[in-house]
């Protein structure tokens, strides 16, 4: 961040406000449910730490490093499909057809997340000491 950027609103929110939006979304609207599922299984896991969010309606969008308003950088959309399925989508260019994306039912959304968290190195592996 540079120092104008210190007096731009931040975008990022806490993952238990996060948690609160989306549990205030699903008690109106149970097709939200797999979202305030998948936001849990973050807010509870080591992700939570090294991932930044914003909501946007009832999208979910996850950067590495919180960002100020309007986020320029390449981030990770999630949205609610109207069909209890979930879609992720990378927003690394604005050309819709060569983003990654891809859709998952609700219950497997939180492993989708790790995969991707894999396959870009998002957040780091924790070495394991071979010598014990």
């Amino acid at each position: 961040m540079t120092a104008a950027d210190e007096t731009k609103p931040l975008m990022t929110r806490s993952w238990p406000q996060i948690e609160g939006y989306y549990r205030e979304l699903a008690d109106t609207d149970a097709r939200l449910g797999g979202m305030l599922r998948l936001v849990e299984a973050i807010r509870a896991s080591a992700y939570a730490r090294a991932l930044h969010a914003w909501t946007s309606m009832c999208d979910l969008c996850i950067v590495q490093v919180p960002c100020t308003y309007p986020c320029d950088g390449p981030y990770l959309h999630i949205s609610p499909g109207s069909d209890g399925t979930i879609e992720f989508r990378y927003i690394d260019t604005h050309i819709a057809a060569r983003q990654w994306h891809r859709t998952v039912k609700a219950e497997d959304a939180f492993r989708r997340l790790e995969r991707f968290i894999d396959q870009l190195h998002w957040v780091g592996r924790e070495r394991r000491s071979d010598a014990s």
